[in-house]
């Protein structure tokens, strides 16, 4: 629900930080972008941008010396950040001309709006009626060719506002969209991460692909990247909607980078639906943690898709393949049903009939691939019921043990 305006302004200076930065701004410097756009949306914010009027570097000192924390200096990008303690950022950049260029030159109206405790609101380009009606409206085709950046982050803002994009909006990405290719790799990899965190992502990615976006950064065909759509839209809409109440709460955790564990769900479906090499492609840049969890999820979904029915021995199996990423190979085959399954599992593998130190002592063979193997093999046995006691799982190894040592002979 949106604020009136004079909630808005209390709410701002009830914030530590904008208080300081307008007490000692006096009259020179603006409260810009996300912080306002939230407020009006009713959503608590952590963005604080401001447009300084004068010698920003000077400014910036004097609330580093008050905060303290870190000062960066963003050349590229015109503007300074004070890095505090526990992600907090405060940004400034310097004012582009009268108050009214500067946020002409901005991404999109929602993000124009301007506030100060002297002037109050500057909405010149009614960014606040677009914020109601939830339209993501780009102020000019120039600022998309200034930084190409803003053409993705378009799709990311709709899917995180459930919004629409306006249509000339849309045609102006459709002209420009092959300019993304200039952008730094980690740039890209951020903003496309944050809209698959976001609810309802397939939607937006549909659009990104349909505008030409998608093809660009990921280099594939559109048949491709329309079945890879398909298969987030039917992990968004079944798998996860249906899971339980500690699934939807998992799927709101970091797992690496900015990608969140729903957003690791969707970029594992997109890779095991199309075999994407994502190790190859120029434009993302993943961390070995979700390379790897790629290769585990996309091991354990053609498995668990290969065998409809598998049986327990199958299953140890492909739970030993796809090893953490287990859980994430159910949720996106929409096999849920094996997760009691994959609970005993781990119970076994942990602590079975014997633990893996004891089944090393009894075997008395040395390190090396034959004793792994006889301790998969018990584990297994037991998984799959054949082994009840600890009498049994000892008879095993006994006769797995005399079998290696004959072979070594």
């Amino acid at each position: 629900m949106a604020l009136p305006y004079r909630k808005i302004s209390q709410k701002i200076l009830k914030d530590h930080y904008n208080a300081l930065v307008f007490r000692k701004g006096r009259g020179n410097v603006y409260l810009v972008g996300g912080f306002i756009r939230d407020m009006v949306r009713g959503v608590r914010s952590y963005d604080r941008d401001y447009i300084v009027f004068g010698d920003i570097r000077s400014f910036v000192k004097q609330i580093q010396t008050i905060t303290g924390g870190t000062v960066v200096e963003f050349k590229n990008e015109n503007m300074i950040r004070i890095a505090l303690k526990e992600g907090v950022t405060l940004d400034f950049s310097k004012a582009q001309g009268s108050l009214e260029e500067d946020l002409s030159k901005r991404d999109f109206t929602m993000n124009a709006i301007a506030w100060s405790p002297e002037s109050g609101f500057r909405d010149f380009y009614h960014g606040r009626d677009d914020i109601k009606k939830k339209i993501i409206r780009s102020l000019s085709s120039l600022n998309f060719i200034a930084d190409p950046l803003r053409m993705l982050r378009a799709y990311r803002f709709a899917a995180e506002l459930n919004a629409s994009i306006e249509k000339r909006t849309r045609v102006m990405i459709k002209g420009l969209h092959n300019g993304i290719k200039q952008v730094s790799p980690e740039r890209i990899t951020l903003e496309f991460f944050k809209l698959l965190n976001s609810e309802g992502s397939a939607k937006y990615l549909r659009m990104a692909l349909s505008d030409g976006v998608l093809q660009d950064i990921l280099s594939f065909s559109y048949n491709v990247l329309g079945r890879s759509i398909r298969a987030v839209s039917k992990l968004e809409r079944v798998s996860i909607t249906t899971g339980s109440t500690t699934l939807k709460v998992l799927l709101k955790k970091r797992f690496s980078q900015p990608l969140t564990y729903k957003g690791l769900l969707c970029l594992e479906t997109m890779f095991a639906c199309c075999d994407f090499p994502y190790k190859t492609l120029p434009l993302l840049v993943l961390s070995n943690a979700i390379q790897t969890r790629i290769e585990l999820s996309s091991k354990g979904i053609n498995e668990v898709r290969a065998k409809k029915n598998p049986d327990k021995e199958q299953l140890f199996e492909i739970f030993m393949s796809a090893k953490e990423a287990s859980v994430d190979s159910m949720i996106i085959s929409n096999r849920l049903d094996l997760l009691h399954d994959y609970r005993q599992f781990l119970r076994i593998l942990h602590k079975g009939l014997l633990s893996s130190e004891e089944i090393i002592n009894i075997s008395d063979i040395d390190a090396g691939p034959q004793r792994g193997k006889i301790i998969s093999a018990v584990k297994k046995a037991q998984f799959a019921g054949r082994l009840k006691s600890k009498q049994q799982a000892l008879l095993l190894i006994k006769e797995m043990s005399k079998s290696v040592t004959t072979a070594a002979q």
